[in-house]
């Protein structure tokens, strides 16, 4: 019996705390004080914050936004404005072209602030373009393998190779090795090729920006392109770059002017058409 009335007491219990607790979080909020702070960690009915969401906080938006009270940045001064709740700010923005995010979830009242979407888009799309630009414009490193066995006619081949990576403005090593099973090249002659090729690509197209790396039989060679070339090719790149920039905002003109004349006859049209209909 004592069991019975346990349970039956204990349903009553929660069916009234259910019926209760929508009219509490609707009709009271806590002061901002940090009884209502250490209220907020252990209860989401009568704080000012839910419970921690799953996601990352910053990546809710407007009525996905987890929190009742917030403090919206005034678009025009930057400065926090007073606490209000959500539902408030939510309906003074169209959400088609605006959208309201978390800036900050840390403070005692988390912050939001409305964002432009089509102005955010076209950072957005800046930002990209920079890091396209950027890693056009950064050095990149090439290998040319050579082996000591190769003809006279081969060792003209990669040099002429490596002349013409360091005219594009790449970052070049030149390996040599000695082919498999290939027959044992002297010394004197390994320095006779390296002198080679330093005499060709030193201060010409190229400069040394690291210590030959000699083991065993590699001897590993490194260069960067000069400065002036490095310059020319970023130059290069920006004068692209400006050329489709340039060539992008004539195609979207053409397209308003086309689109101004197709309304501009399509009105006429219909003028003509409403006259020759009074006329008649």
């Amino acid at each position: 019996m004592a069991c019975l009335f346990t349970k039956t007491l204990r349903s009553s219990l929660l069916a009234s705390t259910a019926r209760s607790a929508p009219i509490v979080q609707a009709t009271f909020l806590p002061p901002f004080s940090p009884l209502a702070r250490h209220a907020s960690s252990s209860s989401s009915s009568f704080g000012l914050r839910a419970p921690p969401p799953e996601a990352h906080p910053l990546s809710y938006k407007d009525g996905a936004i987890p929190y009742r009270t917030v403090q919206l940045v005034d678009p025009t001064s930057n400065h926090l404005l007073d606490p209000q709740s959500l539902r408030s700010i939510l309906s003074t923005y169209d959400q088609s072209t605006h959208s309201l995010v978390l800036v900050n979830v840390d403070k005692e009242i988390p912050i939001v602030k409305l964002i432009n979407k089509v102005e955010e888009r076209k950072k957005e799309r800046e930002s990209e373009e920079k890091a396209k630009l950027k890693k056009r414009m950064s050095i990149e490193e090439k290998e040319v393998q050579i082996s000591w066995q190769s003809a006279s006619g081969d060792l003209l081949h990669k040099l002429q190779l490596a002349k013409s990576l360091l005219e594009k403005g790449d970052r070049v090593q030149i390996v040599f090795a000695n082919r498999k099973r290939g027959e044992s090249i002297p010394d004197s002659k390994k320095q006779e090729i390296i002198s080679m090729f330093h005499d060709e690509l030193e201060g010409s197209v190229g400069k040394k920006w690291k210590d030959d790396d000699k083991q065993k039989g590699l001897w590993v060679l490194y260069y960067n392109p000069l400065e002036v070339t490095r310059n020319q090719v970023q130059n290069k790149v920006k004068e692209q770059e400006s050329n489709k920039k340039l060539e992008k905002q004539q195609k979207k003109e053409e397209r308003r002017r086309k689109e101004e004349e197709r309304r501009a006859k399509a009105e006429a049209r219909a003028k003509a058409e409403a006259e020759a209909s009074g006329a008649v």
